[in-house]
């Protein structure tokens, strides 16, 4: 009953055998499962129903007949308010609709594209998004979630000021994983790229949208567009403390305004960003 029923559906040709759902998890978050069923049943602050089930690559989850593969079950919270919440939250945490308008003409590169939900953002619109997402086991999800998509392609790269062979932290789970120090899994070493480089070799002319998450890297990414930052017209990143607890917007704001950007740091909801447009 509830979440910690066996199902068995036909959903989609990558789907043909029974799905069980996942019922190792720890007791708080099943708990959190069956009170999200009870709001759901009772369209309580417009919650839906989540389902979590068993995958190779982590697990699977359900939502207003939509699923996602991620590498981690606990990211089920994300989709509490259902799969156009979600996605409607991140185009308005990086700003789609205020600071970019997104078309069929639309060239995104996304750092950092994780599980690759804004990939279906990018299909909203039409737009083309390049997704480049280091971490394996994500990039693996990322692949499977986006196989059915137009206009999409993903790079496993590690993005840096310059190129150079880097340790790279690998935190799935956490969504954290990062070329600073803080995962328990051993490193490994990554030949990284720099903007300039990849655009170069992939004949990226120009970027409507640079949207990244660098886990705290972000000032050294942007120091490695170089000759493309004429090219770009936005640019948002996520400048939450994921730098050893500390910001990197104001490293951010000094790069961005020396090549010709008007900036803004903006909280919101929960992510704290910087946004350099064009100006």
């Amino acid at each position: 009953m509830g979440v910690l029923m066996v199902q068995s559906r036909c959903r989609s040709a990558r789907h043909k055998v029974a799905d069980i759902v996942i019922a190792n998890l720890p007791l708080k978050q099943r708990l959190k499962l069956l009170r999200q069923d009870l709001f759901a049943k009772l369209s309580y602050r417009g919650n839906k129903h989540v389902r979590i089930y068993e995958h190779p690559l982590g697990a699977r989850i359900d939502v207003d007949d939509n699923e996602i593969v991620v590498p981690s079950p606990l990211r089920w919270k994300l989709y509490r308010k259902g799969w156009p919440a979600r996605l409607n939250q991140l185009e308005q945490e990086y700003g789609v609709g205020t600071h970019i308008q997104l078309t069929n003409n639309s060239v995104i590169l996304d750092i950092g594209a994780n599980a690759g939900e804004f990939a279906h953002i990018a299909a909203r619109y039409g737009a083309h998004i390049h997704c480049i997402e280091p971490d394996a086991a994500v990039f693996a999800c990322l692949q499977d979630n986006i196989q059915e998509l137009v206009n999409v392609t993903a790079y496993r790269e590690l993005i840096w000021k310059e190129e150079c062979n880097l340790e790279f932290y690998s935190a799935p789970a956490q969504a954290d994983s990062s070329v600073f120090e803080g995962s328990s899994e051993p490193a490994e070493t990554m030949r990284a790229t720099t903007v300039e480089t990849f655009c170069h070799q992939h004949n990226i002319s120009n970027i409507d949208l640079l949207k990244y998450d660098a886990e705290g890297a972000e000032p050294e990414v942007l120091e490695g567009i170089g000759a493309m930052f004429p090219k770009i017209s936005v640019i948002a990143l996520d400048t939450g403390r994921e730098r050893h607890g500390e910001r990197t917007n104001e490293a951010c704001t000094a790069i961005l305004k020396k090549n010709g950007f008007h900036v803004t740091d903006e909280t919101v909801g929960k992510r704290l960003m910087t946004f350099g447009v064009r100006a």
